[in-house]
């Protein structure tokens, strides 16, 4: 995988193979928290700190208005951070280079802070449900299993991060 910055308001995806494609385009999936409380306290996270010496009433009232007026911005934006992404991907087209078909796009640099936060978020749900290590040289080698393919997608999803915040957002 190629990662470009055009310099005329765009970046691009080039010479995606199929793999990493297949992992780019389970961005929505992987973001999508359902079923791991862990996931959601991370990405709804409480307005109070734990270590808030308030009354335990207080802290129920903070942190109900907090999920009926903030909650729904942030879920929100997120779900649109995500629709900008697929929307993206579904750009994409197939490119024939030294006999090899691969995936390319080019995307708007306005897109790409949706980018950074669908990402952001599919890694952080992907490390919760699937209890990774911190870092991928931790994991026990062995055969592909669920868990492989979930470090792999995050280890992609941190480049195409790492790349959009240096050499898109940064400018």
């Amino acid at each position: 995988m190629e990662l470009i910055s055009n310099n005329d308001g765009k970046w691009s995806l080039k010479r995606v193979s199929e793999l990493e494609y297949l992992m780019l385009s389970r961005i929505q999936d992987s973001a999508d928290p359902s079923g791991c409380e862990e996931a959601v306290i991370r990405l709804y996270p409480s307005p109070v700190t734990p270590t808030a010496k308030l009354d335990p009433q207080a802290v129920k009232s903070i942190e109900d208005d907090w999920r009926e007026y903030a909650g729904p911005d942030i879920r929100d934006g997120f779900g649109k951070a995500l629709n900008t992404v697929g929307s993206d991907l579904a750009s994409a087209c197939v490119e024939e280079a030294d006999g090899v078909d691969y995936y390319g796009l080019t995307v708007p640099d306005s897109h790409a802070e949706s980018w950074c936060s669908a990402l952001n978020q599919a890694r952080l749900v992907l490390h919760h449900k699937h209890d990774l290590p911190s870092e991928a040289g931790e994991m026990e080698s062995g055969p592909v299993s669920e868990e492989w393919l979930a470090i792999l997608q995050s280890e992609i999803y941190g480049m195409i991060m790492e790349f959009l915040i240096k050499e898109v957002l940064w400018e």
